[in-house]
């Protein structure tokens, strides 16, 4: 009996040396976490409620650091892809009003940095949102999401009696009432609303003059037919659609008003000099660049009495680079109105079109078609090096800073569309213009 209470006693003693040595670790390993917790703080300091750091030594990177770093990053097939912006449809060869899997595969293979959507990718409010929302996803730069909506004749939402958006007048008749306030007004409708849906550029304003009575392609699209007129509409439009934070692009320099034909179906020549275009012409785009727009879209007229070569303005470094950048020190978008028009197919393979304007000094090639063609040639260029790729970086980060104005990297689209298209605020405000 004794010999067995002993040994007992001797087993509690053993569990008793074996718990004291468990908590002795366990302590150690607490002490060991504390400290590093300490230490952790002693290099991050304290986190503030939203997670992130209050480092008063460290520095927020800047804008333009964050775009450089985000360049180096880049391959050369991403960084062109940011070039260019297709037509929803270019997606499936097809009417598309939703992204299947070949459309999401063609996105992310591409890089692609904007779409265009024209009427027939418009059906409901829904069914637009949703695919703008699908086409964003796919890609971890935000996209460009475009839409000609002028008003008037140009309006690829309004004329969508399901999208039962406010329907404005033709700019003619904003500018007939004489009061530049109300080009705002238009402005911040057409900004408010198409960005409920998700768009966050427009091909708008037009700050073409309406000098020549038989122009039937820009005709009631413009403000109307005096240069400073139409450049204070410009001015006050531009403000507010970007105060909503939609990009504005005003068109089609160098100025498509004085002239008779139309570029959807061939070759436009304006005969101006260079006098007679600073005089009239370009004011609206001077007053659009006061303005600071993100874009101005570069028609595809000939100006043989500026550029000797008579190439198109969108495809001449002469226009582009020489007068819109050094002469009117534009540093934004240099856009070109869409490639698959006819004064462009009818002269040029879509190769040698891309690779012209990027020569000449465009950032976006706007609708190139098949855009592949126009991709591979842009690529091949730079590989072979006939166009060096600080000239690619040079657009990108024309490009990426206008993303990141417009915020479009922390952009979350929580608007309510039904409610905002056609609202009582919006009609309110075209019926004050009116009056």
């Amino acid at each position: 009996m004794y010999r067995y209470m002993c040994l007992v006693v001797v087993l509690v003693l053993l569990l008793a040396g074996c718990s004291t040595n468990d908590n002795n670790q366990n302590n150690d390993k607490a002490k060991e976490k504390e400290e590093s917790i300490i230490d952790d703080n002693e290099v991050n300091y304290n986190k503030n409620e939203n997670g992130t750091t209050d480092n008063p030594d460290k520095k927020e990177k800047t804008v333009d650091e964050k775009i450089e770093e985000m360049i180096d990053g880049m391959t050369l097939e991403e960084k062109i892809g940011q070039m260019f912006m297709i037509d929803a449809d270019s997606l499936n060869n097809a009417p598309v009003t939703v992204l299947d899997d070949f459309g999401r595969e063609v996105m992310k293979k591409y890089n692609l940095g904007g779409v265009i959507f024209f009427k027939n990718n418009i059906n409901t409010i829904p069914q637009t949102e949703k695919l703008i929302s699908d086409i964003q996803e796919t890609s971890s730069i935000p996209l460009f999401i475009s839409v000609d909506e002028e008003g008037g004749l140009v309006s690829r939402i309004a004329k969508n009696p399901n999208m039962h958006a406010t329907v404005l007048p033709n700019n003619k008749v904003i500018g007939d009432t004489g009061n530049t306030e109300n080009a705002y007004k238009i402005g911040q409708i057409l900004g408010r609303e198409i960005s409920s849906l998700g768009f966050n550029m427009d091909f708008a304003p037009v700050a073409d003059i309406n000098t020549n009575p038989d122009n039937t392609v820009i005709g009631v699209r413009s403000y109307g037919s005096d240069e400073q007129l139409v450049g204070d509409m410009v001015y006050n439009c531009v403000k507010g659609l970007q105060d909503e934070n939609v990009s504005a692009v005003v068109k089609h320099f160098p100025g498509h008003g004085d002239t008779t034909n139309d570029t959807h179906l061939g070759s436009v020549v304006t005969n101006h000099n260079i006098e007679r275009l600073r005089e009239i012409e370009f004011v609206p785009f001077k007053k659009g660049i006061e303005a600071d727009v993100d874009g101005v879209m570069i028609a595809h007229i000939k100006a043989p009495q500026i550029d000797e070569t008579n190439t198109e303005a969108s495809l001449s470094k002469k226009i582009v680079t020489d007068i819109l950048r050094n002469e009117l020190g534009y540093d934004g978008l240099a856009i070109t109105d869409a490639l698959n028009m006819g004064a462009i197919v009818n002269e040029y393979g879509t190769k040698e079109a891309c690779i012209k304007a990027v020569e000449a000094g465009i950032d976006i090639l706007l609708m190139p078609v098949p855009f592949e063609e126009g991709y591979s040639g842009v690529l091949e260029s730079v590989i072979s090096k006939t166009i060096s790729e600080e000239r690619i970086d040079e657009s990108v980060r024309r490009i990426l800073e206008v993303k990141f104005k417009r915020d479009l990297f922390n952009q979350d689209n929580t608007k309510n569309a039904e409610e905002i298209l056609g609202s009582k605020e919006n009609l309110d405000l075209l019926e004050s213009i009116k009056k």
